[in-house]
């Protein structure tokens, strides 16, 4: 006889940033996501930097993007994003993101690491203003 018994089980992980500005909510979703990444403070500076350039049709589409590109900078590349500056401007069909980000080898922060992070994902995503403020709610699959 055989027999199935279904667990809930969430493997995901969410956090809801807010800033002044669009380029800030995007900025603290990136420290969000190394809050996620890696346990305890990392340092604050990195050791060299690196400009990026993303587009998208939407602030969501763009968001999701700009997480999914941290995370393969940090667990494929090895570079942990300590710091980021963001800029958003419109595009022709969309957003553009613009970003300076400061970066620090994997390898000086290896052993905060806490585990994996496969995506952001888009459900539940808001990216929006209000009341002057922006803010964002994302969703991230572990």
């Amino acid at each position: 006889m055989t027999r199935l018994r279904m667990l809930e089980h969430t493997a995901d992980v969410g956090f809801e940033v807010e800033a002044d500005s669009l380029g800030g909510v995007f900025e603290a979703a990136a420290a969000a996501l190394l809050r996620v990444l890696f346990e305890g403070e990392l340092p604050r500076r990195g050791r060299r930097r690196e400009r990026l350039a993303l587009a998208a049709p939407d602030l969501e589409t763009l968001m999701v993007r700009w997480l999914d590109e941290l995370i393969y900078r940090v667990q494929t590349r090895g570079e942990v994003p300590v710091r980021t500056r963001v800029r958003l401007t419109a595009a022709p069909q969309g957003r553009r993101l613009e970003a300076e980000l400061e970066l620090l080898p994997f390898e000086e922060v290896r052993d905060r690491f806490a585990g994996e992070v496969k995506a952001a994902t888009y459900h539940g995503l808001v990216v929006e203003e209000a009341e002057g403020r922006f803010r964002a709610r994302v969703i991230l699959d572990v």
